[in-house]
């Protein structure tokens, strides 16, 4: 395991932005929690001529503060797969199905051994019971379809094997910079010029526009000042104050990925798992 490996358990998404993300959170909580856990049960015991361990010290001067995105870091939108004229056709399939509900097509392209998350069976009947396909719940066919719709990016699992290479959707937990910036607290600018306003409302002034930068989150979820809109908001760390941009203009790492793997030209989706799941920086 790399050294920035990160495996969650399962947590798929239950309602709006804000609830899954503090699903997918809680689901990393736990994983670290049950790392440390692990790691002191294990611990070898002291040696009986082992001279006594000194005294721990407390540390002097301020505690430190959690990292944050490094100034101007971008990560900019790939889409790798379009490149491929079998990927371009079956995305835009599939994308259609999803848009009129066909739960049918989407179970057909599921691969019969996709992987469904750490804490979870691996197989398509595992991935029909856990997102309720047989019932009227339609989270999946509405997260899928936006991930989709956000560029691909290529992974390789097994970094022995670099042609069993799979693509992602989309690219930002693929692409997102482990080494650097903490994911679980910042956010990825899908768009060109995203208005970051000052309050939860289009009619607020606007503090500036971002593109494709990597910013500090402070709540995922905020509803829009005026009540009968439906437009949600992101409250984000815009140059020490705060700011707001539509939810659809920003993307997490921890959101769930969708990848495929190609047999000639048939595409089907091996995996469907927490954004950061399975992957470790280099």
């Amino acid at each position: 395991m790399h050294d920035h490996e990160i495996v969650l358990p399962f947590a798929p998404c239950h309602g709006g932005r804000q609830r899954r993300m503090s699903r997918l959170l809680l689901a990393c909580g736990l994983a670290l929690g049950s790392a440390v856990v692990l790691a002191q049960n294990t611990a070898p015991p002291a040696s009986a001529e082992s001279p006594a361990a000194a005294p721990a010290v407390a540390p002097v001067g301020p505690k430190p503060k959690p990292s944050a995105p490094p100034t101007e870091l971008k990560l900019p939108p790939v889409d790798e797969g379009g490149k491929d004229p079998s990927w371009v056709a079956f995305r835009n399939s599939l994308l259609a199905a999803l848009g009129r509900g066909d739960r049918t097509m989407l179970l057909g392209i599921v691969d019969r051994n996709i992987t469904n998350g750490l804490e979870a069976p691996r197989g398509a009947a595992e991935f029909r019971k856990l997102w309720e396909l047989d019932g009227k719940d339609d989270r999946v066919l509405r997260n899928l379809s936006s991930a989709l719709n956000l560029g691909s990016a290529w992974h390789t699992p097994d970094k022995k094997n670099k042609n069993a290479r799979i693509l992602c959707a989309p690219y930002v937990p693929i692409k997102w910079p482990l080494d650097d910036v903490d994911p679980y607290d910042s956010g990825a600018i899908v768009v060109k010029e995203a208005l970051v306003k000052g309050a939860p409302s289009h009619a607020s002034p606007t503090l500036g526009t971002l593109s494709f930068d990597i910013i500090g989150v402070r709540d995922w979820d905020v509803a829009d000042a005026e009540n009968q809109l439906k437009q949600r908001w992101v409250k984000v760390n815009h140059r020490g104050q705060d700011g707001y941009v539509p939810e659809e203009h920003i993307r997490s790492a921890i959101e769930h990925r969708a990848c495929f793997a190609k047999t000639g030209n048939t595409w089907r989706m091996v995996e469907y798992v927490v954004g950061i799941e399975f992957l470790g920086g280099d």
